[in-house]
């Protein structure tokens, strides 16, 4: 059984890319040993063309392979925005293209051959990782869709309150900018009773949280 940390009900993957038989087999039974799951791919190619790239998970990526090689496996990973964490394992000599893998997004690299322990952390690091940015993405998700679900007006509005505006200065405030739509501080708070509603919060502080994580607050609607 694939491991879960309890922060993300989808299981996650651990693929291993290498063209080597013995290699792929003999980290296949690491994994398993260490109460992992394993997909096995004998080329990147294969890998790309069969592996859910959007599924949270670990890849541990051969970087030197007949065909396509590691890198060019992992920029096309980049590419597709895999929400898969990738581990490289090199081969001696290979340190400078490993490490520019990491500063390029990898989560790490490991010489062959690897220390049992010390790829079994790298894995569970990198499957938590996802599995964390992968939670991430899906609240932004449902945050835009709430947000979006608010009229124009309703967003407007709530721009103004995520400020911390009070009723009396958002009402002025549109006034200001719009003389021909005035708004009196009540109808501003109806506003805010039923934007709270939609977007599940319960105080301008959360207001102002949601409205800049999802970078709403430079959108000024005129």
């Amino acid at each position: 059984m694939t491991r879960n940390t309890g922060m993300d009900a989808t299981p996650v993957q651990v693929c291993i890319v290498d063209d080597d038989d013995g290699v792929r087999l003999s980290l296949a039974a690491l994994l398993l040993a260490g109460g992992h799951d394993a997909r096995l791919f004998a080329s990147g190619a294969e890998f790309l063309a069969n592996a859910d790239l959007q599924r949270p998970g670990c890849v541990l990526l051969d970087l030197r392979m007949d065909g396509l090689s590691g890198l060019q496996v992992f920029e096309e990973m980049r590419q597709r925005g895999s929400a898969l964490k990738v581990v490289f394992l090199s081969a001696h000599g290979e340190l400078s293209s490993a490490v520019a893998a990491v500063k390029q997004g990898a989560v790490d690299w490991l010489e062959k051959p690897c220390d049992e322990h010390t790829l079994l952390a790298a894995v569970v690091r990198a499957t938590e990782l996802s599995q964390a940015e992968a939670t991430r993405a899906r609240r932004h998700h449902m945050l835009r869709e709430r947000w979006n679900a608010l009229s124009p007006r309703q967003q407007e509005v709530a721009r103004l309150l995520a400020t911390g505006q009070s009723s009396k200065e958002v009402a002025r405030t549109l006034g200001l900018r719009d003389p021909g739509r005035p708004i009196d501080p009540r109808t501003v708070d109806t506003h805010r009773s039923a934007i709270f509603l939609k977007l599940d919060i319960r105080s301008s502080h959360e207001l102002g949280m949601l409205v800049e994580d999802l970078g709403a607050s430079a959108q000024i609607t005129r």
